[in-house]
């Protein structure tokens, strides 16, 4: 039967005289057919996401349509996009024509579509994603997954209710890196080499020295059309990061959200707590989202957690019935917009070994000297090798950081193609993002929970009640090792 899946849907739809969902379609992809997605917001995100997302995937994946309210944007979409197909076409033009919309709402009415990407400033990500999973769209949305922690849990909902799924941009999760290091630190397979041991704590940055602020061109007048969808000044609408009413908290939402996700997703295990300060300490421009913050997180790990790991006594005090009871890690996350020294990194401190995962780029291990045998025969230190150690100027308890083991894969792919692929990949074969509803919900509880608690001052409880549910959900915390990686090397 030469019937594609589209072909039946739109035919069995008039047949019945109803409308049916995407996700509940009883046929699967032909091998050689295309995902249809449209976009919504081109902006700074959403050409980033045509450009390196999306014309990388077009064997793949076809752009069916895109949708802004402001005319540049929307304009400077397209032409991101004829760039990127053209580079990887060998100069060739689209094929095809890419309509364009101002109201997503149209869109989703006219246009036949399999999946939609929301890129658009975090106050409409909510109502956005659930009028797209009501058309039957499975959804890309980007991070965070929505303004507050009740409107992530009723997404979660209507993904169960509808058998949808909303994967959401927390790209590390396709980094290859990020999915190596795991396997390296936490697999089965590999805790036994003791490359990195216990992670006892975490140190989180991300550093840049700018006021984060998109220029706008005072001369610019917007249109009747814009002024229907763009409610507020064009400062607010391109800066809206800044603005509480449209960010839920700048930093918090829009970088740490992030980070958050990654010490989630290494830990096995959500924080219980949270303590922090920030403020508007430099910048005083007008903005309302802070321009530095210092929090502290604690995860409580506990024998059933997979990242959980048990150690040996070290000293003859040492307790071995004590010394693997639950324990808890500390994560320190760091944000400020005066200094860029060490960019954006996360820093996994272990009792054998450090891990720093630099810039999404580079990933390094660092082993720990004092994990290294400076011990006597016994396996304990005596007082005589501590005291030669001291005396001869060699130290117990430093790493050194110029000796490093460097984490490599062998992939030619950005992360940013290799999530796109994913995401055509599961909504064809009717799988589970690893950047999940779940995952964007618990990264988001983690981020605006880091919010009040600054707001308040004090130490803030985070409930699992907040992200556990009555019904199965999918799994927040999936890695994958992929085989085209290079082979580990014990002598490394």
């Amino acid at each position: 039967m030469n019937v594609t899946r589209r072909d039946f849907l739109k035919t069995a739809g008039v047949a019945a005289g109803v409308t049916i969902a995407a996700g509940y379609s009883p046929f699967s992809y032909a091998q050689n057919e295309k995902v249809r997605l449209a976009i919504i917001g081109t902006g700074g995100q959403g050409s980033l996401h045509l450009r390196e997302g999306l014309a990388p995937n077009h064997q793949i994946i076809e752009l069916v349509a895109t949708c802004d309210c402001y005319n540049l944007h929307r304009a400077g979409g397209i032409e991101e996009y004829n760039k990127a197909w053209k580079a990887a076409n060998k100069d060739q033009d689209y094929p095809g024509e890419i309509k364009q919309y101002m109201n997503y709402r149209e869109m989703l009415e006219k246009e036949q579509l399999d999946a939609v990407i929301i890129a658009t400033p975090l106050d409409r990500h909510f109502q956005m994603t659930m009028d797209c999973l009501d058309a039957g769209k499975y959804v890309f949305c980007e991070k965070t997954l929505c303004y507050d922690i009740e409107q992530c849990r009723q997404v979660v909902q209507k993904c169960h209710d509808t058998g949808l799924f909303v994967q959401v941009g927390h790209q590390r999760r396709y980094n290859p890196l990020y999915n190596k290091a795991l396997w390296l630190a936490l697999d089965p397979a590999m805790r036994d080499k003791g490359l990195v041991g216990r992670i006892n704590h975490i140190a989180v940055q991300w550093n840049r020295n700018s006021d984060w602020r998109r220029p706008v061109d005072p001369t610019i007048v917007l249109s009747e059309e814009e002024k229907q969808y763009i409610k507020t000044d064009l400062e607010h609408h391109l800066n809206w990061r800044l603005y509480n009413e449209f960010s839920a908290g700048g930093l918090m939402t829009e970088l740490a959200a992030h980070q958050l996700d990654v010490t989630n997703w290494f830990l096995h295990s959500m924080p219980k707590r949270v303590m922090g300060t920030g403020g508007i300490d430099y910048w005083r421009d007008g903005r309302e989202a802070y321009d530095n913050v210092s929090l502290v997180y604690e995860y409580e790990m506990l024998p059933d957690n997979p990242a959980f790991y048990q150690i040996d006594k070290r000293n003859d005090r040492q307790d071995m019935a004590k010394i693997n009871r639950p324990y808890t890690v500390r994560v320190t996350y760091s944000s400020i917009c005066q200094n860029a020294q060490g960019m954006y990194s996360e820093l996994l401190q272990g009792d054998r070994g450090a891990l720093l995962m630099l810039s999404e780029t580079s990933a390094y291990i660092y082993a720990e000297e004092a994990a290294k045998a400076r011990w006597d025969s016994g396996g304990v230190r005596t007082a005589q090798s501590v005291a030669a150690a001291v005396t001869s100027g060699k130290s117990l308890t430093t790493s050194k950081f110029e000796e490093r083991i460097e984490i490599k894969v062998a992939n030619n792919k950005t992360y940013y193609r290799l999530q796109f692929e994913s995401f055509a990949n599961d909504i064809k074969t009717k799988g589970t993002p690893k950047a999940n509803q779940m995952v964007g919900l618990m990264a988001a509880v983690a981020a605006l929970k880091g919010n009040e608690a600054m707001k308040t001052g004090g130490m803030i409880e985070i409930p699992s009640s907040l992200y556990t549910f009555d019904f199965e959900t999918p799994d927040p915390y999936r890695y994958e090792y992929w085989p085209r990686w290079e082979p580990w090397e014990e002598n490394a």
